[in-house]
């Protein structure tokens, strides 16, 4: 099957041939329609996060599957060959033909889920879930969302609009009306505004971002109200500080999960983004630098 790997760190992506993978217990093999753009693997495979995440070589990029299954390993009884279905896997490997998959973070695709959209949901939907529980972002609570326009962004501006949350987001002037139709009450432009000296106080912030800008966010949030990091864990002196919590999420995709998210999806309370389409196999641009213009949602690649 046609797979792309890299042989070391920083090497360059390549398009190989390689054996295909067999179904273990527990398992199915999907062959892979679509996968997505998901941040950690240039990181990854950069070798910048080799200490939290270090790679075995030849390795496969890649962690979002949307296919249909193509053969189940031992004591699957909930997945069948031709189910159409979308999930995630951790180890990476999605970019590839056929993936082998853990069926606990695989789940049945709707009709009303695209193969494409479904390429770009799975981790970035469990992310938005799980950082919004630890916020505990409820009705009449004022949140902030660094990074609204990217995948997880994207996603927890429509889950916190729903839950009757009123939702501010950091993002580009040219992606304001997309974010306001998602349900961000306002969006302020990082190039030429600073969220701390314009968004007031609020009840929590989700940062996607890190670094200097989590550094300052410790300073809006109110007395008892909570910070969840995804890049990052929280500064304990700066929460002791400010009388606030703070978490750092540890995405779990689960079929639970997905299939909650999957409930969303079908009650079109929320809706997956593409930012981007392309194809798979021109590893050189894959992870190249993209002008986002008015762009939301994720990047996408399909097979």
């Amino acid at each position: 099957m046609k797979a792309i790997r890299i042989h070391e760190y920083g090497a360059p992506l390549q398009v190989e041939q390689i054996d295909a993978p067999v179904a273990g217990p527990g398992q199915v093999v999907v062959r892979n329609q679509a996968t997505s753009l998901n941040p950690i693997d240039p990181l990854c495979a950069s070798g910048v996060e080799r200490s939290m995440f270090p790679l075995v070589f030849p390795w496969t990029p890649g962690g979002d599957v949307s296919g249909v299954v193509e053969a189940v390993g031992e004591g699957v009884t909930a997945f069948h060959p031709g189910d159409a279905v979308f999930g995630f896997r951790m180890a990476g490997g999605a970019y590839a033909e056929l993936v082998a998959v853990d069926t606990g973070s695989l789940a049945l695709r709707p009709t009303a889920l695209s193969v494409e959209a479904a390429a770009g949901v799975a981790v970035v939907s469990q992310t938005a879930m799980q950082m919004l529980q630890l916020a505990k972002a409820s009705a009449g609570q004022t949140v902030l969302i660094h990074a609204g326009s990217g995948g997880v962004g994207s996603l927890a501006i429509q889950i916190a609009h729903n839950a009757g949350a009123h939702v501010i987001t950091t993002a580009q002037a040219e992606q304001k009306n997309a974010l306001i139709g998602l349900g961000a009450e306002r969006v302020i432009d990082y190039s030429k505004e600073r969220f701390e000296e314009v968004a007031g106080e609020v009840d929590a912030v989700l940062d996607l971002v890190g670094r200097d800008t989590l550094e300052r966010s410790y300073g809006i949030v109110k007395h008892g109200g909570t910070i969840v990091t995804a890049t990052q864990p929280p500064d304990p002196e700066q929460l002791q500080k400010h009388g606030i919590q703070g978490f750092m999420v540890q995405t779990k995709v689960t079929t639970q999960g997905l299939n909650e998210f999957v409930e969303m999806v079908k009650s079109e309370s929320v809706v997956p983004l593409i930012a981007h389409l392309e194809t798979l196999w021109k590893p050189e641009a894959l992870w190249g630098k993209r002008s986002s213009g008015t762009a939301v949602g994720k990047i996408v690649f399909t097979l």
